[in-house]
């Protein structure tokens, strides 16, 4: 569940810009074209970061410079380690943000190879820098290779690879010691050479941003030191963590006391990244005209301003303003040309990575997906875990009340006509309904819901399986394992999410949330069979083997569990 504060702003702004992201659209996917046409001409790390932008404007993973781009990564394993290019860590982050999106589970080895080799060239300080420059006592570290050793190590959290909290305290105490006294921080702080300023600049203070909130994140995933203030060596009720961090929305487990001095992040290290934020917020500027690698400076903020959560960059809507100017400066073939020192390749990889949104949409903070027809989501998705708080009528926004009717009576009308309004009001007020007050209230609602799980209409079968899942109760697994074979794929991928929940696997077993998510709008129906059959083979036997080595002992032997096997048994061998 987010921040239902935060909720309001991307509410508000959302609605204040819809007419501009048909036009955003327009350009990320004209911009997508262009690198296709030019992809074949690209080589080393430029491959992999052009075939990221393409697919994180167009979604798929069986485009020509995504498949392409993927064997040239692998290749770089094959001798049993991984072997980075010429950009050493700029590569390696880029190459372990690749494969992460593409799929976590299949190259988690291959992450693990990064994520070693990145951990094994940080400095003693805690930086990172080029190869040749890691022991040279005149280089303390270079901000710039900073973050994307800080981009491929969170790729491999998000991998289900565990990163020692040592190198994430390291990361922090770096940014400490090497912020400059305005607040900003520099290229290459505090070279002897003096061969690089020591001037603080808007990239390397966004990406010190971005830097520190990653490390923060993985020690602490429900602390923003830019919204929150830090409670230090006091214990307290707070949540346990499961996988940290990841690409679906975490999965909440129950609250545990524990010692905060176990988590805390050092208070030096907070003021440092809001001292940084700061100075940023007063300098902000819709066109970098300080560096020649100004269009690296677009997908910086952008990194940033996600992972922070902030909608605004002092008093600056940077999102929309920067929106606004690219758009103005794209070419006619799709790219740009906004920098002395990247060729139009990089820029327009670097703007299209900003445009999508890349790393709001990873950690979804933005673009929810539509509504439609009994409530249902666009592509199939499931019930959100979160609904806005507030209500916007086109001028004003005002905040929500809870919902006033009791559970029971928002259950029982689901399966009645007429009454309250319709199904996709009565689903969101039984959301909004747990997630805004007690969730104990569906305790005492579990027969109820057992009676609706086969209900002919598959959107209350959505919302009953939705609610299943966060009663949290291990008892009733069977029905959502159950769900899995359902003759609608939106309550298949409700039952899956929901397992996910009790389970606390906020990535399942590795398998997408949604089969059809890679195919193109232009799919046959018979592709689309055949994606959601090889999916739900997939989840049922996972699931099914983690639900009968889990199961409560008292239902082991039942008449489900030997129906569960016998569909494992034909999924498995076709009888």
């Amino acid at each position: 569940m987010k921040f239902f504060s935060v909720l309001l702003i991307l509410c508000f702004a959302s609605s204040l810009h819809a007419a501009d992201q048909k036009r955003v659209k327009a350009a990320y996917v004209k911009g997508a074209g262009y690198l296709s046409g030019i992809y074949s001409k690209s080589a080393g790390g430029q491959k992999t970061l052009i075939a990221l932008a393409i697919y994180k404007a167009t979604g798929s993973k069986t485009s020509g410079p995504v498949k392409d781009s993927l064997d040239h990564v692998l290749e770089r394993f094959k001798d049993g380690s991984y072997k980075a290019g010429g950009e050493h860590i700029y590569e390696a982050g880029i190459d372990a943000t690749f494969l992460a999106d593409i799929d976590p589970a299949k190259y988690q080895a291959q992450i693990r190879q990064i994520a070693d080799y990145i951990i094994a060239m940080q400095k003693p300080n805690g930086g990172w820098d080029y190869p040749t420059t890691r022991e040279d006592p005149k280089f303390n570290g270079d901000t710039s290779v900073i973050q994307y050793a800080c981009l491929g190590l969170w790729a491999a959290e998000r991998a289900a690879i565990e990163i020692d909290d040592k190198v994430w305290r390291k990361v922090l105490d770096w940014h400490v010691t090497y912020q400059n006294s305005d607040g900003g921080f520099a290229y290459c702080p505090r070279t002897e050479t003096g061969h690089f300023r020591d001037a603080s600049t808007l990239n390397m203070t966004a990406a010190a941003v971005a830097n520190m909130h990653i490390a923060m994140l993985h020690i602490e995933p429900n602390f923003l030191p830019l919204k929150q203030e830090l409670k230090q060596n006091k214990p307290e009720m707070t949540e346990a963590k499961g996988p940290k961090f990841g690409i679906l929305e975490e999965v909440k487990l129950d609250p545990v006391t524990k010692m905060e001095a176990d988590v805390t992040i050092p208070s030096k290290a907070v003021s440092s990244v809001r001292s940084a934020f700061k100075w940023l917020g007063t300098r902000f500027r819709v066109e970098n005209k300080e560096s020649p690698h100004n269009t690296y400076y677009y997908y910086t903020i952008e990194r940033m301003a996600a992972l922070a959560d902030v909608e605004k960059v002092g008093s600056s809507d940077w999102f929309h303003s920067c929106a606004d100017y690219l758009l103005s400066t794209q070419k006619a073939d799709g790219s740009w040309a906004e920098s002395s020192y990247f060729d139009e390749n990089y820029d327009t990889a670097f703007i299209v990575l900003f445009l999508t949104r890349s790393t709001g949409k990873l950690l979804k903070r933005v673009d929810p997906a539509p509504k439609i027809g009994h409530g249902l989501l666009a592509g199939g998705r499931g019930l959100p875990d979160n609904l806005t708080d507030v209500d916007f009528n086109g001028r004003s926004v005002k905040m929500k009340e809870k919902p006033t009717e009791p559970l029971d009576i928002l259950l029982a009308s689901l399966s009645k006509t007429g009454g309250l309004a319709n199904l996709d009001e009565v689903q969101e007020q039984i959301v909004e309904k747990v997630q805004l007050g007690n969730r104990e209230d569906l305790i005492g609602q579990v027969d109820q819901l057992v009676k609706l799980v086969d209900h002919p209409d598959p959107g209350i079968r959505q919302t009953v399986v939705w609610a299943l899942g966060r009663t949290g109760n291990m008892n009733l697994a069977q029905h959502l394992i159950g769900k899995l074979s359902d003759n609608n794929l939106s309550v298949m991928i409700e039952a899956r999410n929901s397992l996910c929940w009790i389970s606390r696997k906020p990535l399942g077993f590795g398998f997408q949330e949604d089969p059809l998510a890679d195919l193109s709008v232009n799919a046959t129906k018979e592709q689309r069979q055949a994606a959601i059959a090889q999916w739900h083979k997939n989840v049922v036997l996972t699931w099914g083997e983690w639900y009968l080595k889990n199961r409560p002992f008292e239902d082991r032997g039942d008449a489900f569990e030997a129906e569960l096997r016998q569909k494992m048994d034909k999924l498995k061998y076709g009888f």
